[in-house]
């Protein structure tokens, strides 16, 4: 059954527990060994507290139980993606404008403040000069937190 999991159907599903619930749904991953569903979820303004966190685990696991869908054993975790959030589709991008973030490319890591995204590149601004990266070179990339003095932990 695990090689049949349709985890773009339950990504929609959970979307819009979430969005019924005033949150965002940022992304949503199912680890097979671990038997680990993990779901992150967000706010526009703000912080996902604990509280949140609780409440919509509670609303998704009605729904998974009740599901066709997901009929396999599971661990549900629900959280926020973090302050260094793993960056992987367009909106992805497009709700970090301003932060700094890292990319990397493979050949090389561009480590500057997010310009602009759009739907094929972002714009990332370092000390050298602006940088246009198609999301087709992007390896992986994240937030990268800032401290109190600019510089990364």
């Amino acid at each position: 059954m695990i090689n049949n999991l349709d985890l773009e159907n339950i990504s929609n599903r959970i979307r819009t527990i979430i969005e019924d619930f005033g949150l965002q749904f940022y992304d949503l991953h199912y680890n097979k060994v671990s038997k680990t569903l993990r779901v992150f979820i967000d706010r526009e303004r703000g912080e996902v507290t604990v509280n949140d966190c609780k409440q919509v685990s509670n609303l998704i696991s009605k729904e998974l139980e009740t599901s066709d869908s997901f009929d396999l054993s599971y661990t549900l975790e629900v959280s926020s993606p973090g302050v260094e959030r793993p960056l992987k589709r367009p909106e992805h991008y497009s709700r970090v404008l301003g932060k700094l973030v890292e990319i990397d490319l493979g050949d090389r890591k561009v480590t500057g403040y997010l310009r602009n995204a759009q739907p094929d590149a972002i714009t990332v601004a370092t000390p050298a000069g602006e940088n246009l990266i198609p999301y087709a070179s992007i390896l992986k990339a994240k937030v990268v937190e800032e401290t109190l003095y600019g510089k990364r932990r």
